[in-house]
């Protein structure tokens, strides 16, 4: 693994558990075990490595999504993608969402890590329309931004209450109840 891609990888963690302006340089460099100036270096400024980190964490997660929910037969996909965010959502160092995290800190929307996070969630969208298409819905993308909003919603609540079996369950109806309403007649 190069440089770059270490000192990438170790401020995604310490941004994803501590937050974007929480996390110093000094901190960033003693999470990637390397010296100011080397990560100076690398990155020409903390936003710049704030940016490479969410381009890392976009290309990372939409792998692992795409991996999980294809897996699920095509009528299955929006209900996969909803126990894909709760299997998320239950593992110990869940934070929440990188990119609503960013957004909240970046409020501005024209920070560039708002806008990152802005594309992240154009692309989910996208990638649920085309689940939706498959799974023969009548309307895929109207039920990919009905299912965008149920998993973002679960995300932010398990996030701020902790998982919780009657929200992730919740989800999977309401996730269920959107494909027994959308489906082609």
């Amino acid at each position: 693994m190069s440089t770059t891609d270490t000192i990438t990888e170790s401020a995604l963690r310490l941004f994803y558990r501590q937050g974007y302006h929480a996390s110093g340089v000094e901190q960033l460099s003693q999470e990637a075990g390397v010296t100011k100036k080397t990560l100076y270096r690398h990155f020409p400024s903390k936003e710049h490595l704030v940016e490479a980190a969410l381009q890392h964490r976009d290309s990372e997660f939409m792998a692992k999504l795409r991996t999980a929910v294809d897996a699920a037969s095509e009528t299955q996909r929006p209900l996969a993608y909803i126990n894909f965010l709760a299997a998320w959502a239950q593992e110990p160092d869940f934070h929440g969402c990188a990119f609503i995290n960013a957004a909240a800190e970046y409020s501005d929307q024209n920070d560039p890590p708002h806008t990152l996070a802005r594309r992240h969630k154009q692309q989910v969208l996208a990638y649920l329309e085309s689940i939706c298409t498959l799974a023969k819905f009548s309307q895929p993308l109207l039920a990919a931004r009905q299912l965008l909003l149920i998993g973002e919603g679960l995300i932010v609540t398990c996030q701020v209450n902790g998982p919780c079996e009657e929200v992730i369950d919740s989800a999977r109806a309401m996730a269920l109840m959107l494909a027994a309403r959308s489906l082609e007649p």
